[in-house]
């Protein structure tokens, strides 16, 4: 068994009373035994870090460490420079491994040599289960080890749009530890600044371009588990405007021409969906929203970026012209009709109320 390289199994803790037995038992269930399984309490108060040290005092694999709370960003760093395993895998501690994943992306990155395995993900809504998958002919292709310079070159893109060629989640994958470290020697690979949708992309964008390759199995590995419902204001969603920043920092560092366009149409589409959500859901008075508009456009160094690349190429991006426009009136008027659209679909409420009753 000790021939075997070590896994490093990183999940954060905070407040899952409900589902960490669940998903202590997915892993320590694992049919790859040579683990080391770090539980990262960050400040829980509830009962779970009392259920973590449970587990740690029937398997030895059990390491906890309890801190104070700095978000699920710094749990996996402290969880992480604790790590001794060749490989790392990272599982949220409302989630779930799918019983044998584990071996299965150890003996693919051990065959095939690569730094990353991915797999795909089920799905959970309460007791419900759905089979999650990306379109084979236009994602990241299944079955083949993809190297440097074609990973790069090819799909480092993935991480400036909107339809992703593969998840930029950090569970569900197995990562080489070695590329993790040169990662983090290099660049600031943990940060709280971007916790809202954030955290995950951050990681793995700062973190792509030291693998030499990667590998994608169709089979699925992981069992996200959604949360409740989301019909309401999400206060943090501007904190995605910062990861817009710093992904456009990364381009200009890379030279890496072909992000450009899908950053900065993600960006506008991400302005114009808080501006509906902060209408519909009646945070805030036009002459804030006005307001909102108004401080984006004059200070984000990303939208100086944005008009001089469309004043270049041209757009027939109607949120686009509106920004570059700077018609104020008009925007707030495009956001109020992409609310009443989006938020106020028959569609979106019946979704939500289908994760507030299975969640």
């Amino acid at each position: 068994m000790d021939t075997l390289p070590l896994v490093s199994v990183i999940i954060p803790l905070y407040n899952q009373e409900r589902y960490l037995n669940a998903c202590m038992r997915s892993v320590c269930d694992q049919t790859y035994k040579h683990l080391e399984i770090i539980v990262v309490n960050d400040g829980s108060t509830d009962s779970s870090p009392q259920m973590a040290h449970d587990w740690a005092s029937k398997d030895s694999r059990v390491l906890v460490i309890d801190k104070q709370n700095e978000g699920t960003a710094f749990a996996r760093r402290d969880g992480y420079l604790r790590a001794t395993g060749e490989f790392i895998a990272f599982v949220d501690s409302d989630d779930l491994l799918v019983p044998g994943s584990i071996e299965k992306m150890v003996q693919c990155a051990i065959k095939n040599d690569v730094d990353l395995v991915m797999g795909l993900y089920d799905n959970w809504l309460g007791r419900m289960s759905t089979h999650t998958k990306v379109d084979r002919s236009a994602g990241f292709p299944y079955g083949q080890v993809i190297s440097q310079p074609e990973l790069f070159d090819k799909y480092y893109v993935n991480f400036f749009q909107s339809g992703r060629l593969f998840p930029v989640n950090v569970w569900g994958k197995l990562y080489r530890k070695s590329v993790i470290d040169k990662a983090y020697d290099e660049t600031v690979l943990f940060t709280p600044e971007v916790p809202f949708m954030g955290e995950d992309m951050h990681l793995n964008v700062k973190l792509f371009p030291f693998l030499r390759s990667a590998y994608r199995i169709d089979e699925s590995v992981y069992r996200y588990r959604h949360g409740g419902g989301t019909s309401g204001f999400n206060k943090k969603f501007p904190q995605i405007f910062r990861l817009s920043d710093i992904r456009l920092d990364l381009l200009d560092k890379y030279e890496y021409s072909k992000g450009y366009e899908p950053l900065f149409a993600e960006y506008v589409a991400f302005l114009f969906h808080h501006a509906a959500q902060m209408i519909y859901f009646k945070i805030a008075e036009k002459e804030e929203v006005v307001d909102f508009f108004k401080s984006e456009t004059m200070t984000r160094r990303l939208v100086s970026r944005l008009e001089a690349y469309y004043n270049e190429n041209g757009t027939d991006n109607k949120g686009v012209q509106l920004l570059m426009s700077k018609d104020y009136e008009a925007m707030y008027v495009f956001a109020d009709y992409l609310g009443r659209q989006t938020f106020g679909s028959l569609k979106y409420k019946i979704i939500n109320a289908l994760l507030r009753l299975l969640s």
